[in-house]
């Protein structure tokens, strides 16, 4: 398989196909953000770098042939935690990118077999619903039949991360075959993945309860509305006696009650769509560590934690988890569209 990784982040989409069985002889990653390519590059070292999408040519940069394409375009101009100017945003303009692509491959008469693209769900009501009108038209125009649902990663990861994902197939017919997905279908996924996740996070429906502190013998919440700004959902875990010699955690110097809002990577919490939380610890605050927002995420333990002899900041992990789509979302998508491929 060949696949176009636009937006592509520290490599979300590529992990997710590949823990659902896919192989790729190329792919090809577009990603301008300066520390998520050379995560990217270090994981996937056969990958070739693109640059900017706006710069691709089609014809000069990409092979003759692609299988998939994927990105998750931009969603600050779309979601609630940005000004939501849509389309007269820069970054919204990004997803004609898209469509220039798919465009090139469809007038070539090798069109590109499936797309899977992955936004906020501001996307889907943002100027009473005509932005979302405007991409779907685009889409279809294009020959594709175009699926959509909004899948929410507290499904099988402990954070309430709610994201509207579109797949498009030629030639498949009208009735759906990807969505629609349950919380249930979530049972054949990685297994690895989530048990090592949920050996440190236990999860629970019941989201009235993440301003509590909780017991390490009971359950907790990460995830609650407006916690640390809006875009930034956390909460508060109880967690036993660690001392510094153990673990470089970070403490924050406020304490916070179990019944206040969780403040999120340092006063920035909901900028660039980053969501982390805090945990009190000897009656103070620390923030997530970075492997902890991996896991969230679903990625491997490290992943952004250095490229080559670079060492990554925590700064730049945050922002990059953050940023990223959760792997085994993507992994139950990519099992569904290779299960109709074949």
């Amino acid at each position: 398989m060949r696949m176009l990784d636009l937006f592509s982040g520290i490599g979300g989409f590529h992990k997710g196909f590949e823990q659902a069985g896919y192989e790729f002889e190329w792919v090809g990653y577009s990603e301008i953000d300066k520390y998520a390519a050379m995560v990217y590059q270090e994981r996937f070292s056969d990958a070739k770098a693109l640059g900017d999408i706006t710069a691709i040519q089609p014809g000069r940069d990409l092979p003759s042939h692609i299988d998939i394409l994927c990105g998750g375009f931009p969603c600050q101009a779309f979601s609630i935690a940005g000004k939501r100017r849509g389309f007269e945003d820069t970054r919204g303009t990004l997803f004609f990118d898209i469509a220039r692509i798919l465009r090139h491959y469809k007038e070539s008469g090798k069109p590109i077999n499936y797309f899977v693209l992955e936004n906020v769900k501001g996307l889907l009501s943002h100027d009473n619903g005509r932005t979302f009108s405007t991409i779907y038209k685009v889409l279809t125009d294009l020959g594709y039949t175009v699926e959509c649902q909004l899948l929410n990663t507290k499904w099988v990861l402990p954070q309430n991360r709610e994201r509207i994902y579109i797949v498009g197939h030629i030639g498949r017919g009208s009735r759906s075959k990807v969505f629609p997905i349950g919380e249930s279908s979530f049972a054949n996924i990685s297994k690895n993945t989530v048990s090592k996740i949920h050996g440190i996070f236990k999860k629970t429906e019941r989201l009235s309860d993440a301003f509590r502190i909780r017991d390490t013998s009971g359950n907790s919440v990460t995830l609650k509305g407006l916690g640390g700004g809006m875009g930034a959902k956390t909460g508060l875990y109880q967690v036993g006696t660690l001392s510094r010699k153990q673990d470089s955690y970070d403490f924050n110097s406020r304490v916070y009650s179990d019944q206040g809002l969780a403040k999120t990577l340092a006063g920035e919490g909901g900028n660039n769509d980053n969501k982390t939380g805090l945990y009190k610890l000897d009656n103070k605050v620390r923030r997530l560590t970075p492997k902890e927002c991996e896991r969230l995420q679903g990625f491997p333990d490290d992943w952004t934690a250095y490229a080559g002899d670079q060492k990554i900041s925590d700064t730049q992990r945050y922002k990059m988890c953050g940023n990223a789509v959760s792997v085994p979302v993507v992994e139950l998508v990519a099992t569904k569209i290779r299960s109709l491929h074949g």
